[in-house]
C-alpha cells in the first residue's frame, strides 16, 4: 500500500467564540457543550475502529475553533481518538485562530502531537480583517503566531484570502510577500466567496457593505497569486494550495485524490471508495444519537463508478499532477482544450496548465 493509500482522519471541533459573517461551516459557541462533545467522540471513535482497522497516516482536526480548546479538552480528545491508530509518522494539523496563539500553547501542541499549523490569518491587511471578514485580531497576533510556531518547530501553512471590497494587486501583493517572506511552507489562497445563507451574503444581498470585487479583478489577483508565490519557491500543487520543499498538504491531498477517509464530529464527512456519509449538524443530536447507539448520520450515498469517473476528472482538474487520460475518451473539446493552452497530455496523464487551473470548473462541466 502506497503511503497516500492509507486513509484521513478528520476531526470536527464545532466551537467558536463567535461566528464569522463569511462562515458557512458548522459551528456553535455554546462552549458548555464540550462535555457532551468529548464524551460524543469517544464513542463515535469506538464505533469506527471496529470498521476501519487500516492506521491513518493523517489526523486533521478542523472546525469551528480547534484553538479555543484547553490542555485538559485536549487530552480528553487524544483519549477520545485511542482507539484508532495512527503511523508513527503521521502528519497532525491543528487549525489555530492568530488571536488563539502563544508560544507556551505552540510547545504544548507540539508536545500533544501536533506536527503541522494551519493558521486562519486570512490577511495582513487591518481594513480587510475588521471589514468584510468581520476577524477580531489583528495582522500583529498573526505574526506573533507565526514566529511562536517557528520556535516550536511546527510545519506552518497559512490561510490566506483575496477579493475584499476595495482591495487591489499592490494590496493583495503584500500580502502574499509577508506570507511567503515568513516561516510558512503552505499557503492556501482562497477568493472570497459569500455563501448563501451567510451573514455576509444576507448584507451584500441588502447593499449594506460594500460589493466585492467582480469576476475580472477576482482573475487578476488569482493569476498574481502563482507568480509572486513562485518567485519565493511555493508551487501551485492545486487551485488555490502552494508548497515549498514539497509540504503539500498530506491530508487535503486525500480528499482530492479521491483516498478514502473518516470524519468525526458534527458535520464531519466521510468515504470509504464506495459510500460517502456525513454526520448530523447538531452537536446535541449527534450526541444523541450515539448515546443510543445508533448512526448519527445526515445522509449516505453510494458512488457508482460512473459518479466515480466523473468525480475523479473533477477533482483532477483541480490538481497540477492531472488525472488519468483512460477516464477520458478521446473527443474534439479534449483535442481543442490542449490546442488552446487549457491541458496538456503528458506521460497518460491529462494536466491542467495554469491557464487551465483557472478555469477548472468550466472544463470539468465542457468534459465530465
Amino acid at each position: 500500500m502506497r503511503i497516500m493509500d492509507r486513509p484521513g482522519l478528520y476531526v470536527h471541533v464545532p466551537f467558536c467564540a463567535r461566528k464569522c459573517p463569511y462562515c458557512d461551516f458548522f459551528s456553535v459557541s455554546a462552549l458548555e457543550l464540550t462535555p457532551v462533545y468529548l464524551k460524543a467522540l469517544a464513542q463515535e471513535a469506538a464505533r469506527a475502529a471496529a470498521f476501519w482497522r487500516t492506521p491513518f497516516d493523517t489526523l486533521y482536526i478542523g472546525g469551528g475553533s480547534p484553538s479555543l480548546l484547553s490542555r485538559g479538552d485536549l487530552k480528553a480528545l487524544k483519549a477520545a481518538l485511542s482507539p484508532l491508530e495512527l503511523t508513527p509518522d503521521a502528519e497532525t494539523t491543528l487549525e489555530v485562530n492568530p488571536e488563539d496563539a502563544d508560544p507556551d500553547k505552540m510547545a504544548f501542541w507540539a508536545d500533544w502531537g501536533v506536527t503541522r499549523l494551519s493558521l486562519g490569518a486570512q490577511t495582513f491587511d487591518a481594513r480587510f480583517l475588521a471589514g468584510s471578514l468581520g476577524r477580531t485580531h489583528l495582522p500583529a497576533d498573526s505574526f506573533a503566531a507565526m514566529e511562536a510556531a517557528a520556535a516550536a518547530g511546527l510545519s506552518l501553512s497559512l490561510d490566506l484570502i483575496y477579493g475584499h471590497a476595495g482591495q487591489n494587486p499592490e494590496d493583495w501583493a503584500a500580502d502574499l510577500d509577508k506570507a511567503s517572506a515568513s516561516w510558512a511552507e503552505h499557503i492556501s489562497a482562497y477568493a472570497l466567496t459569500p455563501a448563501p445563507g451567510t451573514p455576509l451574503a444576507r448584507a451584500l444581498a441588502e447593499r449594506l457593505v460594500p460589493r466585492l470585487l467582480g469576476e475580472a479583478a477576482s482573475a487578476e489577483l488569482f493569476a498574481l497569486t502563482a507568480e509572486a508565490l513562485k518567485i519565493r519557491g511555493f508551487e501551485r500543487y492545486e487551485v488555490s494550495n502552494f508548497a515549498r520543499g514539497g509540504a503539500v498538504c498530506r491530508h487535503n491531498l486525500k480528499y482530492w485524490r479521491r483516498t478514502p477517509y473518516l470524519g468525526l464530529g458534527p458535520s464531519a464527512h466521510s468515504f470509504d471508495g464506495t459510500r460517502r456519509w456525513a454526520d448530523e449538524a447538531s452537536v446535541r443530536r449527534w450526541a444523541a444519537a450515539l448515546d443510543r447507539q445508533d448512526e448519527p448520520r445526515s445522509f449516505v450515498e453510494e458512488v457508482t463508478p460512473e459518479q466515480a469517473r466523473l468525480e475523479a476528472i473533477m477533482l483532477g482538474l483541480r490538481l497540477s499532477e492531472g488525472f488519468s487520460a483512460s477516464l477520458l475518451k478521446p473527443s474534439q473539446a479534449l483535442e481543442d482544450f490542449c490546442a488552446q493552452g487549457y491541458l496538456e497530455l503528458e506521460d497518460e496523464l491529462i494536466k491542467p496548465t495554469e491557464k487551465g487551473l483557472a478555469v477548472a470548473d468550466f472544463l470539468a462541466r465542457q468534459l465530465a
